[in-house]
């Protein structure tokens, strides 16, 4: 998994077809999406005193499985019926999976830039390697050209985005 996973951070073209073929990889990915999830917590500054907590460990869990369904499929419906690209969401969602390390930059960007007025900066230089090894996977499943599936990776990223403010602000998530 370790090894496929370096292979998708480096953007290898092999990664994404033995997503493609192997069922196996969803699995793997919803385990690194929990292990980076749990990270992400942690590094923006709950104890683990208090992530061990039941609620509170299922909560970042649920958290975590909770944006990469719905970035998988903002993504999905953006690449396959705006874009007319071709692949299986459970395709998408693999390569997700694999692409959600990535997000552990947000902890770096969030250092760098600091304060909630620098948000948005934020969200750039921590999405910005996610949303390129999402696109390099678009480019192989939907057979799409790179700016085309750049569009499918930065629209469901802003989707969700949204989604999650707009949700935040009713208190439900």
């Amino acid at each position: 998994m370790f090894h496929r996973l370096i292979q998708t951070i480096k953007l290898e073209r092999d990664a994404f077809v033995w997503m493609d073929f192997n069922d196996r990889a969803t699995g793997d990915a919803a385990i690194l999406v929990a292990i980076s999830q749990t990270l992400l917590v942690l590094g923006t500054g709950t104890s683990l005193r208090n992530l061990i907590r039941p609620d509170t460990l299922i909560s970042v869990l649920v958290s975590g499985l909770f944006f990469w369904l719905l970035y998988t499929a903002a993504t999905y419906v953006i690449v396959r019926y705006l874009l007319e690209g071709r692949g299986t969401f459970a395709v998408y969602l693999r390569i997700t999976g694999f692409a959600f390390p990535a997000l552990l930059l947000l902890i770096f960007s969030n250092f760098l830039f600091g304060g909630s007025e620098f948000f948005p900066l934020v969200l750039i230089g921590g999405g910005a390697w996610f949303v390129l090894i999402v696109t390099r996977g678009i480019t192989y499943a939907a057979d799409l050209a790179t700016p085309k599936a750049l569009i499918g990776a930065v629209g469901g990223y802003v989707a969700v985005t949204i989604l999650q403010e707009i949700l935040g602000s009713l208190r439900i998530f």
